[in-house]
């Protein structure tokens, strides 16, 4: 019996006209929600891990009732593509943030946010010609936050169907998915869907496109993604059996059944003799094929279409140059043209074989520049500049190695464009509101967490070690209490951990990146975390800052702050006293010093009294709170006093336990700080005590308007 999926259920067939004529309502209702990025990230980083541990046996057979011949193949392809990693990989590449819902600083000179905003309704016209096209349709549809319709072929196995069924159990993932198996002929059906959509993505060749674009409403944008044509390049100076067997492998993985398979040969010469030993090498790399693929399973139809080209091929040979290699069980076909040609193939191991001098790839494949896809490119490092120059004139939108035609890297864009941003809209925002120590929206949200009582505790002892293979930064604990800790940081968690926390730590404070200029006065080198992320943070804002780190020569170091026309000092309480101390007359007269944001320590009443009145010092502000094990864990606020922060909720869970037993502390009483970094990859901390304490402020919210506690 045909199914549907209706909001991520099973839907007979026979109920899918009464469902269609509520949908609307039920869009209405669905657009008030949200669909989290998180959700999706998480849900499809689960079914990756399910996919290749081959926990969800059904997918398998589902694909061999559709004839899929290697359906674990297919699956781990797909798990691949839906990794938590290769998702987070194409939202940073296509949408330059893996929370691209926030309204976040787009310049941290002005006060001006945007964010990406979904269409609402995205509904897919799929192809068939591959079976993770439709799930990976919706996955895209879902990291872009619209609400998916897709339509599936009448006669598609129940592949899809089960795949979005299972990834419709996570989260509230089911109200934003629908899939109707429904052929093209059923107009009014189609015409429904169309009419729901705020955005159509449709795949398919050129009359099918423009028969959608007829049926979709006026202003609804439509986005297209039509039959293309790839090839394999080769110059004579890389001709060989390992060469040609490469070609071969991308033309036999599935037997030319995606746009990025080969359908052409084209090698770099005019030589009749050279095109005719390519032609026979790759018989021969045809023939060793047998024994890695299956042999193709064209069905009438597409015998009758192969037939027909070859044997036209065949006639011409009567007027033109050329041959056919072919064994006598016609497992493949070359159809060899010794002028340049540039042809379609009927696909099944045909391929066209011809000469192409590299001069004359633009003016010859110029005429087929809307359809050129991929290029296999078989060359040796002299040439590749020039090669890939001229296809990519040409048309060609991907080179890759000839074997690997058909493979992809996450965040790779396809057809040369981004799919994600077409899905979606740029919204904006500016205000008269005082927003400018905001970096986003984000902290108007409370964040809460569901408590993690009874995973264990973590100390010092139990931090997770630095990778056998190195890691991208690696900082280490103080060690006042024993050896140090190394503490390693992937290049995300240096981001999201460091960098991003210390900016909006620093415009909190009242940090003013368009008229400031910062003297960076903490400890650098020896692994130490203080200066060198502040050099991060300072070139992520724009912010003009001196990099003079704590020198033990205070006459040098305040020599430096000067010349630089500083305004701002970051450091220790204790060394930013001493060296106005030291400097005393100098900085009087100097005047320019009105904020001093300081951290490590607490700061007393005498020096905050010093600062200000000797030497006009207007803000004085502890503005992050930190460790080298932990990353960033809070920041201040002009309502935060000494020893006050709010906790960083986007990247950091605080739970307060009793001093002297491990259960929660009550609301206001002190006890010993366990912070949980949910989103670091290296030395990620679950629940991990960091030897300080503290206790929750209960009060109202912060006057500062930021949700996140203190």
């Amino acid at each position: 019996m045909k199914m549907h999926i209706w909001q991520g259920k099973l839907l007979p067939d026979a109920e899918l006209p009464a469902r269609l004529a509520g949908l609307e309502a039920e869009i209405q209702e669905t657009l008030g929600e949200m669909l989290e990025t998180e959700t999706v990230l998480d849900a499809c980083g689960d079914m990756a891990d399910k996919l290749r541990a081959g926990a969800l046996s059904g997918l398998a057979d589902a694909l061999r009732a559709d004839g899929i011949q290697n359906p674990q193949a297919v699956l781990s392809q797909l798990a691949d593509n839906i990794d938590r990693d290769a998702l987070c990989k194409k939202l940073r590449a296509e949408l330059g943030s893996e929370d691209p819902f926030t309204l976040r600083r787009v310049d941290y000179g002005e006060a001006h946010f945007e964010r990406w905003n979904p269409m609402g309704v995205l509904t897919h016209i799929t192809a068939g010609n591959a079976p993770i096209v439709a799930p990976m349709a919706a996955v895209e549809g879902l990291l872009s936050g619209n609400i998916n319709i897709l339509k599936v072929a009448g006669n598609a196995g129940d592949f899809p169907g089960l795949f979005l069924s299972m990834l419709a159990q996570y989260g509230n993932i089911g109200k934003f998915l629908y899939m109707l198996r429904i052929s093209s002929s059923e107009k009014e059906k189609l015409q429904i869907i169309l009419d729901a959509a705020d955005c159509v993505s449709a795949w398919g060749g050129e009359d099918a496109i423009e028969s959608i674009r007829a049926m979709t409403p006026g202003g609804t944008p439509v986005v297209t993604w039509g039959h293309k044509i790839s090839f394999g390049y080769v110059t004579p100076a890389r001709l060989s059996p390992d060469v040609c067997d490469a070609l071969v492998k991308s033309v036999c993985r599935n037997d030319q059944q995606s746009c990025s398979s080969p359908q052409v040969a084209l090698i770099d010469t005019d030589d009749k003799a050279v095109v005719s030993r390519f032609a026979h090498m790759l018989g021969d790399a045809f023939d060793r094929a047998r024994k890695l693929y299956p042999d193709p399973a064209p069905d009438i139809a597409q015998m009758a279409e192969i037939t027909a080209v070859t044997e036209l091929h065949r006639a011409d040979l009567c007027f033109t140059e050329g041959e056919i290699v072919e064994p006598a069980d016609k497992q493949y076909r070359l159809l060899v043209s010794y002028a340049p040609k540039f042809m379609p193939s009927p696909l099944f191991r045909t391929l066209w074989v011809a000469p192409m001098r590299h001069e004359a790839l633009v003016t010859s494949l110029r005429g087929m520049r809307a359809y050129l896809q991929t290029a296999g490119l078989g060359c040796t490092l002299a040439e590749v500049n020039t090669l890939t120059k001229a296809l990519y004139r040409a048309g060609v939108t991907r080179v890759t190695p000839l074997d690997s035609t058909g493979a992809s890297y996450a965040g790779e864009p396809h057809d040369g464009v981004f799919a994600l941003p077409r899905f979606l809209k740029r919204v904006a925002l500016r205000s008269d509101l005082p927003l400018d120590d905001f970096t986003s929206f984000s902290a108007f949200e409370r964040k809460d967490y569901p408590p993690r009582t009874g995973a264990p505790l973590q100390g010092k002892k139990d931090y997770p070690p630095v990778p056998a293979e190195g890691t991208r930064v690696l900082m280490k604990s103080g060690g006042t209490t024993g050896d140090p800790i190394f503490c390693s940081y992937t290049e995300r968690d240096y981001q999201n951990y460091i960098v991003q926390p210390s900016v909006e730590a620093f415009l909190a404070a009242g940090l003013d990146p368009r008229h400031d200029v910062v003297a960076d006065l903490f400890k650098g080198g020896n692994l130490y975390g203080g200066m060198n992320a502040f050099l991060s943070a300072f070139d992520a804002m724009k912010a003009p800052h001196l990099s003079i780190g704590a020198l033990d020569d205070y006459k040098l170091a305040a020599k430096y702050v000067i010349t630089g026309r500083a305004t701002v000092l970051i450091s220790a309480p204790s060394y930013i006293v001493r060296l106005m101390q030291e400097n005393e007359a100098a900085f009087k007269a100097y005047g320019r010093i009105k904020k001093v944001f300081y951290g490590g320590e607490h700061i007393s009443e005498g020096q905050r009294q010093y600062l200000h009145d000797v030497f006009g010092v207007e803000c004085i502000r502890s503005f992050l709170y930190g460790a080298n094990e932990t990353g960033s864990m809070g920041y201040g606020c002009p309502y935060c006093e000494d020893g006050v922060f709010h906790v960083f909720g986007d990247i950091q869970q605080l739970e307060i336990l009793k001093m002297n037993e491990d259960v929660p502390a009550a609301p206001g009483e002190l006890g010993r700080l366990f912070f949980t970094g949910f989103l670091r990859e290296n030395g990620r901390t679950e629940r991990y005590e960091i030897g300080d304490t503290g206790f929750w402020l209960e009060e109202d919210a912060c006057p500062c308007g930021r949700k996140d506690r203190r």
